[in-house]
């Protein structure tokens, strides 16, 4: 018998010669738990300023959380940040669900990089009160809530840069792509500069023109979903990377979502301040579009908010398409007449109606009609 760590041999029936031993092999199980994050083949973009300024907070914090909305970058800036620092351990926590202290009795490193706190937030949070010298950054939604941190709030990129982003993304695709295209600062605006959503566009670039991507940019989620195999589930389509921070909500965070994409100013100031704070609103209490259009009524609101009356609902109705599906209603047009008209999906008009109705309180499009000529 020899010891299923070490190899020493064994005069009893334990399977372990050592206690150290046994820890490692405790250890050794934990860390199944913990995907390691893969190498990146293709090049870093912009965000000089970002590393910059990361890297002078690394210098004088222990720790350092970076947040910001799905899909803005923030696990793509921390591996850069930390590409050629010695002495580094990273952890992957995308589809962990707990974190156990896998530096118990074990030298710790020059700095833990925990990437994707989010579903495990508290256990973070834990780990680092246990070991109150080791030096962590990390990525999440929210801060870490944790003492001596010190929270950097990743934006979207430039305009300068998200044209080079998708530039680089479909010139590997397309050699004859034309990075001077007219609509390329249209495609990035529409996608809020965001890395994830730009980086999904600039792969469809193999199949469609630019002109055919900007529309079916209303239906984004639909067409954003090719993501390489190799990536997280939640980087291999702009939806997924949404959907998993809205999963995190509470019942009332997400109606709440769901109101403000409606209707901003209807949102209790204090729930808005939470889903500001879970990056789902900016820092000036805007939305980004790509979280808008997931967060329009009909995506996954658990909880039905309050029925309004129809001729209450007028101001609830600021979203433009929205409006413009009942005025086009009102006109006698189907559905598949309104999606052509729109250059959406038939599948967004049928569930907008579908929406119109359960908000409005209504059962038909006569009764939509009859609301928008009285709005």
């Amino acid at each position: 018998m020899t010891c299923e760590v070490c190899g020493a041999a064994l005069t009893t029936s334990a399977k372990y010669c050592s206690s150290a031993c046994r820890q490692r092999a405790y250890r050794r199980r934990a860390a199944r738990d913990v995907v390691p994050a893969s190498p990146r083949l293709d090049t870093f973009v912009g965000r000089a300023t970002e590393l910059t300024e990361l890297t002078k907070l690394l210098a004088r914090n222990r720790i350092v959380t970076v947040t910001g909305p799905p899909g803005v970058g923030k696990s793509r800036l921390v591996h850069e940040a930390v590409a050629n620092r010695r002495h580094v351990l990273v952890i992957e926590l995308a589809d962990v669900t707990r974190v156990p202290d896998l530096l118990a009795l074990a030298p710790e490193p020059g700095l833990l990089v925990l990437d994707g706190c989010e579903p495990v937030l508290a256990d973070c949070a834990s780990l680092i009160t246990r070991h109150p010298a080791l030096r962590v950054l990390a990525t999440s939604r929210e801060s870490l809530n944790v003492p001596g941190e010190q929270t950097y709030r990743l934006r979207p990129l430039g305009q300068h840069d998200a044209k080079r982003l998708f530039s680089d993304r479909a010139t590997a695709l397309d050699s004859e792509f034309d990075e001077n295209a007219a609509l390329l600062e249209t495609v990035c605006e529409r996608l809020d500069r965001l890395p994830l959503a730009l980086e999904l566009a600039a792969r469809l670039v193999r199949v469609l023109t630019l002109d055919e991507i900007v529309a079916r940019l209303d239906d984004r989620f639909a067409v954003l979903t090719t993501g390489p195999r190799d990536a997280p589930a939640h980087h291999r389509s702009l939806h997924a990377a949404i959907d998993r921070s809205y999963e995190l909500l509470t019942s009332a965070e997400k109606i709440a979502l769901h109101t403000f994409a409606l209707s901003p100013g209807t949102v209790d100031p204090e729930m808005a301040q939470r889903l500001q704070a879970r990056s789902l609103l900016e820092a000036d209490f805007t939305m980004l579009e790509s979280v808008r259009q997931f967060a329009l009524p009909g995506v996954r609101i658990t909880t039905p908010p309050p029925r309004a009356e129809p001729e209450d609902a007028a101001p609830s109705w600021r979203d433009e398409r929205l409006l413009r599906v009942a005025a086009m209603v009102a006109e006698g047009l189907t559905n598949k007449q309104i999606a052509d008209g729109l250059h959406v999906s038939l599948r967004t008009v049928e569930a907008d109606v579908r929406d119109l109705k359960s908000v409005l309180g209504v059962r038909s499009r006569a009764q939509i009609a009859a609301w928008t000529t009285q709005a």
